[in-house]
């Protein structure tokens, strides 16, 4: 599976080349170039930020390669019903985002450690998976909050192995 990487906005390279390596096991990951956050993006204000609707990224994805494509962006996500989303993707096709906007100020491991576990989150949604509301400690559990994160390993629980495991050999065909 090739799993590119594609950031939008002020996003550290660092951090990107930390996702690179965490990802590496998923498949060949490479990083695209980065870019701004089109104009035309659906967007709202709410308490004073600027809020891009998590969606519209999956247009701009279109064009990148691979069987995957993870858009890592610095501004706010909003999704549906939802105040703010950490991340985003489509299930069962190839277009997931995450945000590092609201991973706080606790330091950078803490940023990098909550970034993996997002998007390897939002990967598992393009692989079929859907929450697993069951198991706190599964990388699949909905995050509410950054505690969520903080708590939930960076794994999938069996069942979800098994599903994210059997997507992953028919890409590797």
């Amino acid at each position: 599976m090739i799993l590119t990487i594609k950031p939008y906005g002020n996003v550290d390279p660092r951090l990107l080349e930390y996702l690179r390596d965490e990802l590496d096991e998923i498949g060949q990951v490479s990083l695209s170039a980065a870019a701004t956050v089109p104009g035309t993006f659906t967007s709202r204000k709410r308490e004073g930020q600027v809020q891009y609707l998590a969606s519209e990224f999956e247009k701009a994805l279109a064009r990148e390669p691979g069987d995957r494509v993870l858009a890592v962006t610095d501004v706010d996500l909003y999704d549906g019903g939802l105040n703010f989303v950490f991340g985003h993707a489509t299930i069962r096709d190839r277009f997931a985002v995450i945000s590092i906007a609201r991973f706080g100020n606790d330091g950078p491991e803490k940023l990098m450690e909550r970034s993996a576990k997002t998007a390897i989150h939002e990967l598992g949604h393009t692989f079929g998976l859907y929450h697993d509301d069951a198991n706190p400690d599964c990388v699949m559990h909905f995050s509410e909050k950054l505690e969520d994160t903080d708590r939930k390993g960076r794994a999938f629980c069996a069942r979800c192995e098994a599903e994210a495991t059997f997507t992953l050999s028919r890409l590797r065909t």
